[in-house]
Formats: structure tokens, sequence, C-alpha cells
């Protein structure tokens, strides 16, 4: 078990790093997204994700995710 924030919180960026994607995609294992909704109090678990062959799509499928969420320095995000 492995678990990898793509992000941190010391400034703010245009486009999420994509270690984590690569690192899942060839060790052919699922991606499990957690947030940490500071506004609401709330730890929230995804179920795996299997990534595709198409980027786009699961970076979509990821943003959805973790649309909404506020973080403790939601300003950077």
């Amino acid at each position: 078990r492995l678990g990898i924030s793509p992000e941190g919180t010391r400034k703010k960026v245009a486009a999420w790093k994509t270690g984590f994607y690569y690192i899942a995609k060839g060790a052919k294992v699922p991606i499990v997204m957690a947030t940490l909704d500071f506004e609401n109090k709330q730890i929230k678990f995804s179920e795996p994700y299997d990534t595709t062959n198409d980027k786009e799509k699961d970076f979509k499928h990821f943003h959805a995710f973790f649309k909404g969420v506020k973080g403790k320095h939601s300003e950077l995000s």
C-alpha cells in the first residue's frame, strides 16, 4: 500500500502533477482517492479506479471526485 498526495499547499498550481497516475498505471493497480474537506469536516474515499488508456478521461474522473472540496488552505487550490 502506498499513499501519495499529488499536490501540497505551499503554492497555487495550474495543473496537477501526474506521478501518482503513472506509478499506478505502471504497477497496474487502481487509484483510491481521498479528500480532507475542512469546510464540512469530512474525510471521503473513492471506490478503486482502474486507469484507462485515456489520460484526459481519467483526470476528468479525478477532478469530478474533488469538485467542491475545501482544503485547509483552499486559497491555494
